[in-house]
């Protein structure tokens, strides 16, 4: 149940963010966040999430968020 509760607040707030913010920054923003999001809580429950290499396309993934935050 937890889970389930979990994607549809992330849902909720995906469509709240489209409704209030540019599309260009907010889609990228969310499918990228989405899969950090998916990672470490993989982790969290003890998965093994691909070592050195995903840790490095999470940074990656951020870095890449602050950019077009920071460009918007």
């Amino acid at each position: 149940m937890v889970p389930f509760l979990l994607n549809q607040g992330g849902s909720l707030l995906f469509y709240l963010t489209l409704a209030s913010a540019d599309l260009s920054l907010a889609v990228p923003l969310c499918n990228s966040l989405a899969l950090v999001v998916t990672l470490v809580t993989g982790r969290i429950l003890g998965e093994d999430i691909g070592g050195k290499r995903a840790a490095a396309g999470m940074l990656l993934t951020v870095l890449g968020v602050a950019l077009c935050v920071a460009g918007s």
